[in-house]
């Protein structure tokens, strides 16, 4: 009795995950096979296959709608955004949960509560220090600093939690060997760290690449160093009744991030499990 008790769970339990893999991809599979159709196609049937292959609508996505161009800032809004938060949240996690400083245990904790304010409360003072330090009309740095700020915590503290399960005699023994801290963490740490950088990687990046609120009023002043999600809203306004262009532009957007994970989904578990099992 208990095992076909067990069974039906686990056949529910598999009917709930495959329910929500088919609302995820749905959405992309829908975007996709609607920017291969025409404005006639779309009106005569939005859930109908194309009837013949539109590619001419990235095209009109790419030139038209300036999506490549809104592409290549959102890239080096990203990478930077990227290079800056792991550096900076790297040498922080380490030193808060190796080193022995005073109030590391508190200051982590902050972080944590940091993380539970809701971006929209930081929106006016973030806006106002911008402001003051005249960054607003700067191409990208109006949204990198930012970005970066809005992502250390969580990323320090992902890391901080990542250090501490790393054998502190691995650690006394680079040390006891002469080795600098930085020695230490470059040289023995590092090669330990790829499943939590690559968790920290696609969280952050999802978060640069598909962020909205800070981007539209980061760029209210300018017209260059647009995101793609400005970009996206532009596009719309400029073709509001061609879906199939629309379309292929939020293909083209969520590409990325695609890849990304194809490349780093290895490490990017192994960083969610970490810690999970002993021994």
């Amino acid at each position: 009795m208990n095992t076909k008790k067990k069974d039906v769970s686990v056949w529910v339990i598999r009917f709930i995950l495959i329910l929500f893999a088919i609302c995820s991809v749905f959405p992309l599979i829908f975007a996709v096979l609607t920017s291969l159709k025409n404005n006639q196609e779309f009106y005569k049937n939005i859930w109908a296959l194309p009837e013949s292959l539109k590619f001419e609508n990235y095209v009109t996505a790419v030139i038209d709608g300036k999506i490549g161009e809104y592409a290549v800032n959102s890239i080096v809004i990203s990478a930077v955004s990227l290079f800056l938060v792991l550096l900076v949240a790297i040498l922080a996690a380490y030193a808060l949960s190796r080193m022995n400083i005073p109030g590391a245990t508190m200051f982590l904790v902050g972080l944590i509560l940091i993380q539970i304010l809701p971006t929209e409360s930081l929106i006016i003072p973030e806006y106002m220090i911008v402001s003051r330090l005249g960054l607003l009309k700067t191409k990208y740095w109006a949204m990198i600093l930012p970005y970066v700020g809005w992502m250390l915590p969580g990323t320090i503290v992902i890391l901080a939690n990542f250090f501490k399960t790393i054998p502190m005699e691995l650690i006394e023994a680079a040390r006891i060997d002469g080795a600098s801290e930085f020695k230490t963490m470059t040289r023995i740490i590092a090669p330990l760290m790829k499943s939590s950088i690559a968790t920290c990687l696609v969280f952050d990046f999802c978060f640069v690449w598909g962020e909205l609120m800070w981007a539209q009023i980061a760029t209210l002043v300018k017209e260059e160093g647009i995101p793609l999600t400005i970009g996206l809203l532009n596009f719309k306004g400029l073709y509001s009744t061609d879906w199939g262009a629309t379309a292929a532009a939020i293909c083209i957007i969520t590409l990325p991030l695609y890849v990304l994970f194809l490349f780093t989904q290895k490490y990017f578990i192994e960083g969610l499990t970490a810690g999970s099992v002993k021994g």
